[in-house]
């Protein structure tokens, strides 16, 4: 799985500033049937159910008006609401057209729904040493067209930061995620609902006052759900920043 992300923060003044994100996701798909010991096998049905196939296109993307503020020297606080933008490509019930047999897809580009979403920050910077702890999530209220309700999602991330010297910035962070299940007409989809831990960290570094790039890394300690998911052994990510100078 891969994603391009950009995310623009447009600064309103008085601490507010308004917040949007974009990706473009490309999903790469290998499947391989065997027997139960291991032999190839060519499944009668074809390629209904799965296939070999790459998908490509926007993700859902997020808007959210949020609101910064210095509690004591070196110690910020901020919070975000908003909702996120159906962009991504939606598919009909899989479970329905399994059962008629009909070629379905279960992996999908977006939700189709505007969910709720919120984002929580607290940062702290010393002379060397800093921390940061951040909560976000989104919480949908309505089924798409196909009769999907998206997972709910809830995360919370907490580590230190340390400056090396003005260019150089470490960080570390332990994150911990959960997803409910999600549904298809009111019926809990199965192959959906984790909680995941993950720990990480990245290097960030100051071309200049307006421009940085960051490269971060995280893995995944332990996955928890009730059916056999997806696991995400690594995730790396490659950034560039830019902030324009102040008035």
């Amino acid at each position: 799985m891969l994603r391009y992300q950009t995310t623009a923060s447009f600064g309103l003044g008085g601490g507010w500033q308004i917040m949007g994100m974009i990706p473009v996701d490309a999903k790469l798909l290998s499947i391989e049937y065997t027997t139960m010991d291991g032999e190839p096998y060519d499944p009668p049905y074809g390629d209904i159910h799965h296939r070999n196939e790459t998908l490509f296109g926007l993700g859902d993307g997020r808007v959210e008006a949020q609101y910064f503020f210095r509690v004591a020297e070196g110690w910020v606080l901020g919070g975000g609401l908003g909702a996120t933008v159906p962009l991504g490509r939606t598919e009909e019930n899989p479970y329905a057209l399994a059962a008629r047999s009909e070629k379905h897809q279960h992996m999908q580009m977006g939700s189709g729904t505007v969910d709720p979403a919120f984002s929580l920050s607290s940062a702290w910077t010393g002379t060397k040493w800093g921390a940061t702890l951040t909560s976000s999530g989104s919480m949908p209220l309505a089924e798409n067209r196909h009769g999907y309700k998206p997972t709910p999602v809830l995360q919370f991330s907490v580590g230190p930061t340390y400056t090396i010297n003005p260019s150089f910035i470490t960080t570390a962070e332990v994150s911990l995620t959960r997803e409910w299940q999600a549904k298809w007409d009111g019926v809990p989809d199965r192959m959906s609902g984790r909680t995941v831990l993950t720990a990480g960290g990245a290097l960030i570094y100051r071309l200049n006052p307006s421009w940085a790039t960051m490269v971060q890394g995280h893995s995944t300690l332990g996955q928890w759900s009730d059916a056999g998911l997806i696991l995400q052994r690594f995730k790396g990510t490659i950034g560039v920043s830019w902030t324009p100078k102040a008035r």
